[in-house]
């Protein structure tokens, strides 16, 4: 059965979209062998995250078998159907995901993720195909790639790291200690960035509460940086980077930044610790944005960060120590 042309662009777009997505430098990105489905790829941030998918557009009667594939499928972390949104093709997807619930395989649902597409798209039209790109970007972005592979992270976590410390770049940079080099005491942590065990404990304690540490079930004295640490790490990285002379923000990037609700700006910043806006006076988009990129300088400069390569790329540093 020969597919449609509205099929074969959905399938190569969505591909193409995660693979334009991966130069913010957030997760690494590799198409796998198709096999039997319409897509599939790795998507690396941290361990290898298999992504496959259907497309449906014309042959409704194809759906019950898409989705069983899908949930069938044991390798794949996430499954995504892209489907044209008709009321029948909804109350087919439905009733199999009702049925699905009342069967051993309803933990598979929370791997699925659905967009449905407008049913009158052409693919003929070049305003149809660009529109159509735009919302699968959106949805991919929104529903994909921040809620579940960059580990749900949102604009409150970020305010958390420019929150006033009383030295800046301190969070970042007890972040970026512990990604790197593990934590093995509080002692030992503070000797490495030349403070004092109080405040760093006290900051630890913070950044614990607020998510963006986590302590190993193993070994509940020990503190590991949780996927949205190291994702506030790696776009940290890339806003100080950006700052060196004919350097600049990849636009994917500043495609996830306005995504999370950041405004991009390249106007001039003042790096001084009286630019940062106090966090009860409620940022605005622009302010928040250019906090980040103080405290990212801020942190760069006060504690020899030479930020190396993406943490996207590191497993975590107690895990390896205490593998060995």
């Amino acid at each position: 059965m020969s597919e449609s042309d509205e099929h074969a662009f959905l399938s190569g777009r969505t591909i193409d979209l995660l693979s334009d997505m991966s130069q913010a430098g957030l997760y690494g990105f590799k198409e796998s062998d198709r096999k039997k489905f319409d897509f599939t790829c790795n998507l690396v941030r941290d361990w290898s995250r298999l992504i496959s998918g259907q497309t449906l557009w014309k042959h409704s009667e194809g759906i019950e078998k898409d989705l069983r594939i899908l949930l069938a499928d044991e390798e794949s972390k996430v499954t995504l159907y892209v489907a044209r949104d008709t009321m029948a093709n909804r109350r087919v997807v439905q009733e199999i995901v009702d049925d699905t619930k009342k069967t051993p395989m309803r933990q598979r649902l929370n791997r699925l993720r659905t967009i449905w597409v407008t049913p009158d798209f052409d693919a003929d039209r070049d305003e149809h195909r660009e529109m159509i790109s735009d919302m699968l970007k959106e949805r991919l972005a929104k529903d994909l790639l921040l809620s579940v592979i960059l580990g749900g992270v949102s604009a409150r976590d970020f305010q958390e790291v420019v929150a006033r410390s009383g030295i800046p770049g301190l969070n970042l940079a007890l972040m970026r200690a512990i990604a790197r080099d593990g934590f093995f005491n509080m002692p030992d942590l503070a000797k490495r960035l030349s403070l004092s065990p109080t405040t760093v404990r006290n900051r630890v304690h913070i950044l614990a509460a607020a998510g963006l540490l986590d302590k190993p079930k193993m070994h509940a004295q020990m503190y590991e940086v949780s996927t949205k640490g190291k994702v506030i790490l790696d776009i940290c990285r890339s806003l100080a980077l950006a700052t060196e002379p004919q350097a600049r923000l990849a636009s994917e990037l500043i495609y996830v930044l306005e995504i999370l609700g950041f405004e991009f700006t390249d106007e001039p910043i003042s790096f001084g610790l009286d630019s940062l806006v106090a966090p009860d006076e409620g940022p605005s988009p622009k302010g928040l944005f250019k906090d980040l990129v103080i405290q990212s300088v801020l942190a760069t400069e006060n504690f020899g960060i030479d930020w190396q390569g993406p943490f996207f790329e590191l497993t975590d540093a107690n895990s390896s120590l205490l593998s060995n």
